[in-house]
């Protein structure tokens, strides 16, 4: 049985500019983000199978439910600084995973690091590869901002939807950073 299906998964869909998005929770916090798809059917699917969670399990809702969390998603899309000290459904996390997702998370905004950086504070400075593993399994991108995570040279490698994206996501947080700057 899947442990993340015992309880009651709430979702949401909502459109940016850069395409859909779908998030879902449980009662333990987020359990799920997709970056943005081409339609909303396709985000929910991507949903569903980020977190595992037949479709007859999810509970699709209005965004106001989730609170801020849609709106704070779509400004992070426009470019604008923002926060996520959301709490994240941890349930199912090894402990490898778990440690490369907790380093991520803690990349400030506007900067990046290398997948040997992460493996090091994860624990185990060799398993860049098993890093690069971990993070194509996030389960929350952007709350875990695994685009911030580059090749040893700075280069842009390894994201699962397309290095394109995340060159966007990068472009994004540099010009909000420049900005705040010059205030």
């Amino acid at each position: 049985m899947n442990p993340i299906c015992d309880h009651h998964v709430d979702c949401c869909v909502f459109s940016t500019r850069l395409g859909w998005m779908a998030v879902a929770r449980s009662p333990n916090g987020v359990l799920g983000i997709t970056l943005p798809a081409r339609t909303a059917e396709s985000a929910l699917d991507r949903l569903c199978e980020k977190t595992r969670t037949p479709p007859n399990v999810m509970h699709e809702m209005a965004e106001s439910a989730f609170g801020t969390l849609p709106a704070r998603l779509s400004a992070f899309i426009h470019g604008h600084r923002t926060d996520f000290p959301d709490s994240i459904d941890r349930r199912g996390w090894t402990g490898f995973r778990s440690r490369v997702w907790e380093a991520t998370r803690h990349i400030p905004y506007g900067e990046t690091r290398s997948y040997g950086w992460v493996a090091a504070a994860a624990g185990q400075p060799m398993a860049f590869r098993a890093t690069g593993q971990a993070l194509h399994h996030n389960p929350v991108p952007i709350i875990i901002p695994c685009h911030r995570v580059v090749g040893s040279r700075g280069s842009l490698t390894g994201f699962g939807s397309g290095l394109e994206l995340k060159a966007i996501l990068l472009a994004l947080e540099s010009k909000s950073v420049v900005s705040s700057a010059n205030l």
